[in-house]
């Protein structure tokens, strides 16, 4: 039994809200109220299980559709879930290869990306629960290139 949303489910509500949001802008609103999201109101749809700021940008959407892309690419078509950081806190995106069967991640194979601003970075769980890169390096696979590198 499905519980959680998975990669293909939240690009489809990712894509929705970031034409939503262009749709405002080309009618000339420009301000912030018009131009992104209360968090509150969308986590559920966007599988958002924690957050710090109130609000999601256009900017962060774009994040989150370039994430979904990549994990779907590379086979991570199940659970995905979303930490939505500040600069300093814990944040995140996970996109699994299994489904959920609790509403919670699964165990397995897993790929993440940071999900702030200030830095960028992947990350690879195996299936043997290992992390990749080690957690001295965590944080040195910084472009899709690299990533996909890591798992060739």
């Amino acid at each position: 039994m499905n519980m959680g949303l998975n990669a293909q489910e939240v690009l489809r509500t990712v894509e929705v809200k970031i034409g939503e949001i262009e749709a405002v802008k080309e009618l000339g609103f420009r301000s912030a109220y018009h131009t992104r999201l209360k968090i509150n109101n969308v986590c559920s749809e966007l599988s958002i299980f924690d957050w710090w700021n109130g609000y999601l940008s256009l900017a962060q959407l774009k994040d989150m559709k370039k994430f979904l892309k990549e994990a779907i690419k590379l086979g991570y078509t199940g659970y995905v879930c979303f930490k939505v950081g500040a600069t300093g806190c814990a944040n995140g995106m996970w996109a699994h290869k299994k489904e959920s069967e609790t509403g919670y991640s699964p165990d397995g194979e897993c790929l993440y990306k940071s999900f702030t601003p200030s830095y960028n970075y992947w990350r690879v769980k195996t299936a043997e629960g290992n992390w990749i890169p080690s957690n001295d390096e965590y944080d040195s696979v910084k472009t899709i290139k690299q990533l996909e590198d890591l798992l060739k």
